[in-house]
């Protein structure tokens, strides 16, 4: 009688077990344990005594400068922790009347979805720091409208409100690139608003929105977010009238970074002494070993990106064994560089080291970038840029790859050849330009034989099965036996791996 007990005891929490699951993946792209962990990939927030922590106090004066005004207004409005005001936040950028369950469900399933995934990339470094929000350390009264002292016992690193707000933003310039830049800009705003609320400092929302992006590539690896982007296109262009056959991805090019993102940092900004301080506290790193990689790294170029992210991965990148991943390699630097370049001359700004007529790491390119815009990081763009891209292919690595794309950026900071925000400001546009690529079918093709390239290299898979349609079922008849894929397309049935391509 106690084996039977038991054993119906295990399977009642087994199917507990499997019911929490579905009904988690109903609400999110990632199951929690799925996420990116940002602890690894990022850095720690800043101490009070550190040097960035001066860009926070900047700003959080910044932020109380803009309360009494319409911005203030918006910021104030936006504070609910619900899936709701990114409905109205959508629906505004939209131009339409509504995104709801009813009128809209596939609009709304892709936004709800989105804006889980987002919140939910911050829990577990929230946790993990539990550091003191503006309001606590400063001794202050919450101000957003909707805001409670529920904030008081909530880690402030990353912003969570950022970080939905962003995945958000994310997931609708993808299902309508047409007006992606619009979208980009309500999502940057959506995460200075907490500066403003005084709910969260700089560095938090910084984060957020990296957590957001590292979520998002990981929604990738799920069929289910494709679909529902597609979906939420169809609907969308239904409800705007449009004629069948009606391309958005087409009307659309790469991001426009001055529509989206902040102006430069000027030098009569009182945060310009904030970027200044962090060119001077980086430098101290030059004689490192982390200074020397940063020299090392200064090379933008295809090999690099297979050094860089083939370490990462833990495989060999070259055009012999990874001809898709090469190939994907050299399209995502030549729109990171497209990217970047178009915005340099738009959003000119002076390089530190021509600005404090200083030197760099790397004196034998001074003369040739003297005369290019620091804004934005061209280096910082396409490491970003890359690991998002590279976690999709490699999720069974991807904080290893984030972290080594978050380190190629801050490498530009201790070279002495861009400052501080510009560095925060490109993994922005780094994250936008990926959305956009995600629209493109072309792309999604060559991300699919990376993937297969990468399984191929990494898990010691012997067969691998040509396209087939299962007969009745998910599974497939091997050898006679019913055999079901696991989330990677593996299939092991007697010590040998199969891959269903």
């Amino acid at each position: 009688m106690k084996k039977n007990f038991l054993f119906l005891l295990a399977l009642l929490c087994t199917a507990v077990q499997v019911g929490w699951a579905q009904s988690e993946m109903d609400t999110v792209y990632v199951s929690k344990k799925d996420h990116p962990d940002a602890a690894y990939f990022l850095p720690e927030p800043p101490d009070t005594n550190s040097v960035a922590f001066i860009d926070d106090m900047i700003q959080w004066e910044w932020g109380k400068s803009q309360r009494n005004t319409p911005r203030g207004e918006q910021a104030s409005r936006e504070t609910p922790w619900l899936p709701e005001i990114m409905r109205t936040v959508m629906a505004e950028v939209l131009q339409i009347d509504t995104i709801s369950d009813e009128k809209t469900p596939a609009l709304s399933r892709l936004l709800v979805k989105s804006y889980h995934t987002g919140n939910q990339s911050t829990v577990a470094p929230k946790e993990t720091y539990s550091r003191k929000r503006p309001i606590v350390r400063l001794n202050e009264d919450t101000w957003g409208k909707y805001d409670s002292d529920f904030l008081r016992t909530n880690g402030s690193y990353p912003s969570g409100h950022t970080a939905f707000g962003w995945a958000t933003a994310l997931a609708f310039a993808e299902m309508w690139p047409e007006l992606q830049d619009t979208i980009l800009r309500r999502g940057v705003q959506f995460g200075e608003n907490r500066i403003i609320t005084g709910a969260h400092w700089q560095s938090d929302v910084n984060a957020g929105y990296l957590c957001a992006a590292a979520s998002m590539a990981k929604a990738h690896t799920n069929p289910d977010f494709l679909k529902d982007v597609l979906a939420a296109r169809a609907e969308y262009a239904k409800l705007k009238g449009l004629p069948a056959g009606y391309d958005p991805v087409s009307k659309a090019d790469v991001p426009h970074g001055e529509d989206f993102l902040n102006m430069p940092v000027d030098t009569a900004s009182y945060r310009y002494a904030a970027d200044v301080l962090q060119f001077w506290d980086a430098k101290r790193l030059r004689d490192t070993e982390r200074g020397h990689q940063a020299e090392e790294e200064a090379d933008y170029s295809v090999e690099m990106m297979q050094k860089v992210f083939g370490e990462a991965m833990g495989i060999n990148i070259s055009p012999v064994s990874t001809p898709a991943i090469c190939e994907l390699i050299e399209l995502v630097l030549n729109k990171a560089s497209e990217t970047a370049d178009r915005l340099k001359p738009i959003r000119f700004r002076k390089r530190p080291f021509v600005q404090l007529g200083e030197h760099t790491t790397v004196p034998e390119d001074e003369e040739k970038e003297k005369g290019k815009s620091s804004f934005p990081s061209g280096h910082t763009n396409l490491g970003w840029s890359m690991a998002l891209v590279m976690a999709e292919v490699a999720p069974e690595q991807q904080n290893e790859i984030l972290r080594r794309g978050y380190q190629y950026g801050y490498n530009r900071l201790i070279a002495g050849y861009h400052w501080a925000s510009d560095i925060e400001a490109s993994r922005l546009l780094a994250s936008a330009l990926v959305a956009r690529l995600h629209a493109d079918l072309p792309f999604l093709q060559l991300v699919y034989r990376a993937r297969y390239e990468f399984l191929l290299n990494a898990t010691g898979i012997t067969t691998v099965l040509d396209d087939q349609e299962p007969a009745s079922s998910p599974a497939y008849l091997l050898n006679g036996i019913p055999a079901t894929p696991d989330s990677h397309g593996i299939i092991i049935q007697n010590g040998q791996k199969f891959l269903v391509k």
